[in-house]
């Protein structure tokens, strides 16, 4: 994952009692997801400029610090649909993960 302070750290430290060791579980956890998103939003960031106002600037034309109408548009709908695709992924993801989970226990 990522960089992690002492605090998240379960290998830092004395043996900690089981409440305490799900506080800190949790905490990873948490971390992760927001590790995750921050992720995916720079992701998102990234291929929408590209496809909605890279090839402005290529051209060499200047936003004087506003998009135009068109630019976003672009950008809304890019995110959008950016967004829309993340969420059916997940959806699918967590079908498999629940279907192989089943298995498992069976």
């Amino acid at each position: 994952m990522g960089w992690w302070p002492d605090a998240l750290n379960p290998f830092k430290g004395r043996a900690m009692s089981p409440r305490k060791f799900e506080e800190r579980r949790k905490m990873i956890a948490l971390a992760g997801e927001v590790e995750a998103m921050g992720d995916m939003f720079t992701r998102m960031n990234r291929q929408c400029y590209q496809k909605c106002c890279n090839q402005r600037i290529l051209d060499g034309m200047d936003y004087n610090d506003e998009l135009s109408l068109d630019d976003e548009r672009c950008l809304e709908s890019c995110a959008t649909k950016f967004m829309a695709t993340q969420h059916m992924v997940g959806a699918i993801f967590m079908s498999e993960a629940q279907a192989e989970q089943s298995k498992m226990e069976q």
